[in-house]
């Protein structure tokens, strides 16, 4: 029975995307990212420039095909954002099958061992949060890659300064020499810039995709340099010294913090590991705090109680700088 629900809920959910897509495109087409910025002669919502769909996956065309109901969609269109910010190379609409096909996945999985409908909601709810979730992770790991590299890009560029090379020259050195994803990101300015877009402007849009503290810090003393003049490679210089002081900074913190990280972690799964294992061992002596409605009681209480330390041992360990 929750496996029928499952399945019908889906059903129902794509038909309505089906009919919305059909009242609300009004002859919209699908474009790639490219046509679409050099008609409108702006970023697409501030993310110009996405890589191309370039994916042989088994199954991907059925995805590429279901996607096109989704291209009308105002969030489809802002999650190509978060998708760049993540060196994802699939659109909004793709993500979008993607995340409601992890939704039904884990829904019908759920049917299919026997539970009930609202568990059933449940791992619905899971399977679609988890793709999000995973682009998170993503997003966060490029940064943290992109930053690590900003000190040797910086150096680079006012090397090349001092040689003689222009400003421009210097980022297309970037961009070649250095690998992803600070090498694809220069890459894209010098792309905005071969298309008309002004220096600044393009500057602008990598601070928004990429989302750096170090970034923006660099990006501003260049524009500033260009409106008042001064020797640019000096201020590099300086900035890279910064930066890769702050980096140092933040590596001895995360060790300092590390065994409060296991702490949290140990914290955070034991509950969960004594549970499972009690429940291996006597099933029955784990069921009543399923059935019982004090027992259903104490367990609510119990995950609020581990999300609430958790959060508080974060908040402890997370040291800005």
């Amino acid at each position: 029975m929750a496996l029928l629900i499952a399945v019908l809920l889906f059903m129902i959910l794509l038909v309505l995307v089906i009919l919305c897509y059909n009242l609300t495109a009004n002859g919209y087409t699908i474009k790639s990212r490219m046509e679409r910025y050099i008609e409108e002669g702006s970023m697409v919502d501030n993310a110009p420039l996405a890589v191309t769909t370039n994916i042989h996956v088994k199954g991907w065309g059925l995805i590429q095909s279901i996607s096109k109901y989704f291209e009308s969609f105002r969030w489809s269109r802002s999650i190509e954002n978060q998708l760049i910010r993540a060196g994802l190379p699939i659109r909004g609409s793709e993500f979008m099958v993607i995340c409601l096909g992890v939704a039904s996945f884990m829904a019908m999985m759920v049917g299919i061992l026997g539970g009930s409908a609202v568990l059933v909601f449940i791992g619905g709810s899971t399977g679609l949060m988890l793709p999000l979730f995973v682009l998170r992770v993503k997003i966060k790991q490029r940064k943290k890659a992109f930053n690590d590299q900003l000190g040797d890009a910086i150096t680079l560029i006012a090397n090349s300064l001092r040689t003689g090379y222009s400003f421009m020259q210097a980022i297309e050195l970037v961009s070649r020499e250095m690998v992803k994803p600070i090498g694809e990101e220069f890459a894209r300015v010098l792309k905005e810039m071969n298309l008309g877009v002004t220096t600044e402007e393009a500057l602008n849009n990598m601070t928004r995709r990429v989302i750096s503290e170090d970034l923006e810090l660099v990006i501003t003393a260049v524009l500033i340099q260009r409106q008042v003049g001064g020797n640019l490679a000096a201020i590099l210089d300086s900035i890279a010294n910064t930066i890769r002081a702050r980096i140092k900074m933040k590596g001895q913190i995360k060790t300092l913090t590390a065994q409060g990280k296991i702490s949290g972690l140990i914290i955070g799964l034991l509950p969960f590991v004594i549970g499972t294992g009690i429940y291996v061992i006597n099933p029955e002596y784990m069921k009543v705090l399923f059935i019982d409605p004090m027992g259903r009681m104490m367990l609510a209480i119990g995950i609020v109680s581990q999300c609430i330390g958790i959060m508080i041992i974060r908040k402890i360990i997370n040291i800005d700088i």
